[in-house]
């Protein structure tokens, strides 16, 4: 087996195809995702306002507006209909509507409509814009309010109760700031690396287990056709190995992501991923014999995993088909456990049951692929 493995090494530095496949791509996309999310936080979307009052109330929500860190007030428009053609044209993200009369009706006490417009079809973007201008909003009708109310006689206090009577406090927890490296790059790179690693393990596999080659010369080489597929599979466990911990050190060095759970812990389904994503390709190879059927069946499977995950729809939401078609993909609890392990700092007997599932998953391909071999080897040894 291990002179399997030394043979598959050379194999990756004498093909480029398999180099690009297994080391190219994977450090390409590791350096793709981490310079899109570097920045963590969406900034400056673009904000248009339909200032219809043009009073010193006005300009002063505009100016917070502006300042606001998620927005960018692109420019005035004249009325609705404008704003709305500069959503559509996709020029900016959302608008905000000053109606005329606003400062006048705010000073008599009355309640003018102060109207925000957003784009939620993209739902990330819209939230935010419209996150961003409820705040900045709120902070100046409230400084606003709470001095027409003192200059009322008011004191301090009772204006403050006015305008707050029961406070309420809301707290975001394991990810405060709202960051996208905390939400998406942490499940992003396990995702495609998923993608692959199941997709080079059957292209490996191919090249000495597909029609027209010869497996027994490598089944005699290793002793047989299961250390044989060892040896064929091992090499590349490490090398995706090495690549997930480069991305764990810019994730939790670089990128600055708290890590407050068990390495030993991350490091155990970290392999045992590695290993029933690779062992999805193998079952695919071995089971067609061919790779366009196989890289067929492999993007089924993985290629719209991220759905089947929970970040972006609730599992609990999802029905019983999509819940437990997530539940059979490795990623869905890897990337559970990484969250579970990095920012909750969830307890280790929670989290021990993602390990579990990441094993139960893999001896279950394990043993397909066995089956599959083992009629394999009667096949190769009637041949011989």
């Amino acid at each position: 087996m291990l002179a399997v493995m030394l043979r598959e090494f050379r194999l990756i530095l004498r093909r480029p195809a398999l180099a690009g496949l297994v080391v190219v791509l994977p450090v390409l996309m590791l350096l793709v995702l981490t310079g899109i999310f570097r920045a963590g936080i969406p900034t400056g979307m673009a904000l248009v306002v339909v200032d219809l009052d043009r009073s010193d109330l006005s300009r002063t929500i505009t100016r917070m507006l502006d300042a606001a860190p998620e927005l960018r007030v692109s420019e005035q428009a004249l009325s609705l209909t404008e704003a709305r053609a500069l959503i559509v044209a996709g020029e900016a993200r959302g608008a905000v509507y000053l109606p005329q009369g606003l400062e006048r009706d705010i000073m008599r006490g009355a309640r003018p409509e102060i109207v925000t417009f957003y784009d939620n079809q993209h739902m990330s973007a819209g939230s935010m814009v419209a996150r961003g201008a409820r705040n900045a909003i709120d902070t100046v009708l409230a400084g606003l309010r709470l001095s027409v109310r003192q200059g009322q006689g008011e004191a301090p206090v009772q204006a403050m109760v006015s305008l707050q009577p029961i406070p309420l406090q809301a707290h975001a927890l394991f990810n405060p700031a709202f960051d996208y490296v905390h939400f998406l790059l942490a499940a992003l790179v396990p995702t495609l690396l998923q993608i692959i690693a199941a997709a080079a393990t059957a292209y490996a596999i191919s090249l000495d287990f597909g029609p027209g080659r010869h497996p027994q010369v490598l089944a005699r080489m290793a002793g047989g056709v299961l250390p044989a597929m060892l040896g064929k599979i091992l090499p590349y466990t490490l090398i995706f190995l090495l690549i997930l911990g480069l991305s764990d050190i810019a994730l939790y060095g670089w990128l600055g992501v708290p890590l407050r759970g068990s390495l030993l812990l991350m490091a155990t389904g970290a392999v045992l991923f590695v290993l029933s994503v690779q062992l999805i390709g193998a079952l695919a190879f071995v089971m067609t014999r061919d790779m366009g059927r196989a890289a067929s069946i492999i993007a089924v499977i993985t290629a719209p995993a991220f759905g089947f995950m929970g970040l972006g729809f609730p599992r609990e939401a999802m029905s019983q088909l999509a819940q437990g078609w997530g539940a059979v993909i490795p990623g869905t609890w890897y990337v559970q456990l990484r969250i579970d392990q990095s920012l909750r700092a969830t307890p280790l007997d929670i989290s021990l049951w993602s390990v579990v599932w990441l094993g139960c998953i893999a001896a279950v391909l394990g043993i397909l692929v066995l089956i599959r071999l083992l009629r394999l080897r009667h096949q190769i040894e009637a041949a011989a």
